[in-house]
């Protein structure tokens, strides 16, 4: 008995330290009274409330925050429509959206797992939970394209145009931060 309370006790500190180590993790932040996930996955169980379609007019001219508010507004009034109650909102760039509800409401259910684009971490509206450091700011938002076109590039474009600076400026870092801030970041972890 007394070895498998060892055994237990070092995973469980197993898993506490590897996941305050774990880069990928980060906390998102609420937008109204909801969580809105993007580039990012929650690491909670959850459920699927209902998928709707979400149609934002000028999408990418939008900032995520906005982008957000949006979400939440078209996803309410899928709610109302179906009678249904969701806790948060996980987009999907390439197909319907999902409002999701966590099966255990207890948990720190604004802990997400972030995605890799090009090798580096994405925190899109989102802090990383490891220490960092910011190396580069920058403002790929777009806006010169759009009075030049009249459009604005997608967030994968500006992602992407956010990591070749970064990298043009022979950079050591581990990941960026998009829409948080006035300015985009790129981070290395200490």
């Amino acid at each position: 008995m007394k070895r498998l309370l060892i055994f237990l006790f070092t995973i469980s500190t197993f898993s506490v330290l590897h996941a305050q180590t774990d880069n990928a993790l980060a906390r998102v932040e609420k937008n109204n009274t909801k969580l809105v996930f993007f580039y990012n996955e929650p690491i909670n169980d959850y459920e699927q409330a209902f998928t709707f379609e979400n149609k934002i007019e000028n999408l990418y001219c939008l900032t995520p925050n906005e982008v957000f508010a949006a979400t939440i507004k078209n996803a309410n009034i899928e709610a109302a429509n179906q009678s249904k109650l969701y806790d948060a909102i996980i987009l999907n760039p390439a197909g319907r959206d999902m409002a999701i509800i966590w099966k255990d409401k207890s948990k720190d259910n604004a802990i997400a797992r972030v995605k890799k684009v090009e090798g580096k971490f994405i925190f899109v509206q989102c802090e990383p939970i490891s220490n960092y450091n910011m190396v580069g700011k920058y403002n790929v938002s777009g806006a010169g394209q759009q009075v030049i076109l009249g459009t604005c590039p997608p967030f994968q474009e500006k992602i992407s145009k956010l990591i070749k600076k970064a990298n043009k400026e022979n950079e050591d870092f581990d990941g960026v931060m998009y829409g948080s801030d006035k300015f985009e970041l790129s981070i290395k972890f200490k």
